[in-house]
């Protein structure tokens, strides 16, 4: 097993790509699995087949990553793709979460991201949310989707 934390920090994208190569082949050679931690999205969709997004220390959604760039179901999951630089859309505001992490030390009651969220709750300041299982409408399973938010369902489906 390797495990990569940032590997790709602060490196210029000619760069990151020989590291990342380096890890695939790494990878394919030993037979290994990778644990990539990081917080550039863009190199999660291009080498990861699972992803979990972690907010305040604790896993607030899992996904494969295709189907978590299409349909995020956290609203912190949300807003990190909706903070990402898109080509289609020059000349407009980026968007930035509201608000600052919080302190660990200090983590607000219930959901640790409700401070920041648009929609948050009563509920989900008073609350922790446990990691529930994402289904379709119809309440089909989605097979590795998890969500830990009490407004998962709102979130998914609009």
């Amino acid at each position: 097993l390797i495990i990569a934390d940032e590997p790709t920090t602060a490196l210029d994208v000619t760069v990151q790509a020989q590291v990342m190569d380096l890890l695939a082949e790494l990878q394919a050679e030993y037979n290994m699995g990778l644990i990539l931690i990081t917080h550039d999205l863009g190199v999660v969709a291009d080498v990861a087949d699972k992803i979990a997004v972690m907010y305040a220390g604790r896993i607030v959604e899992t996904a494969p990553v295709h189907e978590l760039y299409a349909r995020p179901a956290h609203p912190y999951t949300k807003g990190l793709l909706r903070s990402i630089p898109r080509l289609d859309q020059k000349g407009q505001e980026l968007y930035a979460i509201k608000g600052l992490p919080p302190n660990l030390l200090k983590v607000p009651t219930g959901c640790a991201f409700n401070p920041r969220c648009d929609v948050a709750t009563d509920l989900c300041r008073t609350e922790i949310p446990p990691l529930h299982r994402v289904t379709e409408k119809d309440g089909k399973e989605l097979i590795g989707r998890a969500s830990a938010c009490h407004l998962w369902k709102e979130t998914l489906h609009g």
